[in-house]
């Protein structure tokens, strides 16, 4: 009895030249995975847009801010029920231009964090489009910090509509975003790339 003396193929790559396997399918990349990335991607420009109105907005949206701020709940802001902005403002038009100053150094630092968050979220983004564990749990950190500071902080401030609208949208979004990077089919795609 006569075996052939050819060697087994074991332990060679599949889809190298001269292996004799054929290359192996590439994984292809879920419908959830390209959803959380597009998602994730919304939400960092949302977060990046609502800092770009402040620093474009500038004294104006300050100015704006604090009015909005005075006429929709006085005793907020320690004054007296039904106190209007303007009513401050023909007071002590000084004291005025002080507080719109202050508020806007306030702003303009909160816009910074927002930014700083949103590279950040674009960059565990960008780790996370292979599943990478590690790289999920960084971007869930930072998305929800991102949505508890700085942008819950501006809705609860009385902004103006423009920044209002993309900070919620940064913080739905970004939500959003967590929820999808760990649903099962984002898992399974990691575990098939490390298979493949």
């Amino acid at each position: 009895m006569s075996h052939p003396q050819t060697a087994p193929h074991i332990g060679m790559p599949s889809g190298l030249p001269g292996t004799g396997y054929p290359a192996a399918e590439p994984v292809k990349r879920p419908g959830l995975m390209v959803a959380m990335l597009a998602v994730t991607v919304l939400s960092a420009l949302s977060g990046a847009l609502s800092a770009l109105l402040v620093y474009v907005g500038g004294k104006d949206l300050a100015d704006e801010n604090v009015r909005n701020a005075v006429d929709s709940d006085p005793a907020a802001v320690g004054l007296p029920s039904g106190t209007t902005a303007a009513d401050v403002k023909q007071l002590t038009g000084t004291a005025w231009d002080g507080i719109v100053t202050d508020w806007q150094s306030t702003m303009s630092a909160r816009a910074t964090i927002a930014l700083v968050f949103s590279v950040a979220v674009l960059l565990f983004a960008l780790f996370a489009r292979t599943g990478a564990v590690w790289a999920r749990v960084l971007l869930s950190v930072v998305a929800v910090l991102a949505a508890v500071f700085p942008h819950m902080l501006v809705l609860r401030d009385a902004a103006p509509a423009g920044l209002y609208a993309t900070s919620l949208g940064a913080i739905v979004l970004g939500l959003l975003a967590v929820v999808l990077c760990w649903l099962p089919p984002v898992g399974r795609y990691k575990k098939a790339l490390q298979g493949h």
